[in-house]
């Protein structure tokens, strides 16, 4: 079963996704701020992250920084899920590193159709 960590200082998001990831059939991980989201990269190695931008104690870009510069046995892909369209975050993330970005709100459909393109359904 592939594994899906889920990193966004709301309780509601991380309940949300982790109840469509398990639909999506993924085991899904928790974080609640960007040093998790490193340290559980590191140690659970999963097989997507997906991650809000704005995470206490460090941020999502660069916690999205920190794991692309990890050597790990299997790179997970890395979405963004954040209430800010503002391109110039956009393009950032993708141009760090990320997979893709998903504005909020989203629904079960678009992280569906994200994950197929990605490759991981």
């Amino acid at each position: 079963m592939a594994k899906c960590l889920i990193a966004d200082d709301s309780k509601i998001i991380r309940l949300l996704l982790s109840k469509i990831m398990s639909n999506l059939g993924f085991s899904v991980i928790e974080a609640e701020d960007g040093e998790d989201v490193v340290e559980l990269t590191q140690t659970q190695e999963p097989d997507l992250v997906i991650m809000d931008w704005n995470l206490p104690m460090m941020d999502g870009i660069d916690a999205l920084y920190k794991i692309r510069e990890m050597r790990l046995d299997k790179t997970p892909k890395v979405i963004f899920c954040s209430a800010s369209a503002d391109m110039d975050k956009i393009n950032q993330a993708i141009e760090g590193g990320a997979d893709d970005y998903i504005i909020k709100p989203f629904d079960e459909d678009i992280i569906a159709v994200k994950l197929t393109i990605l490759g991981l359904l």
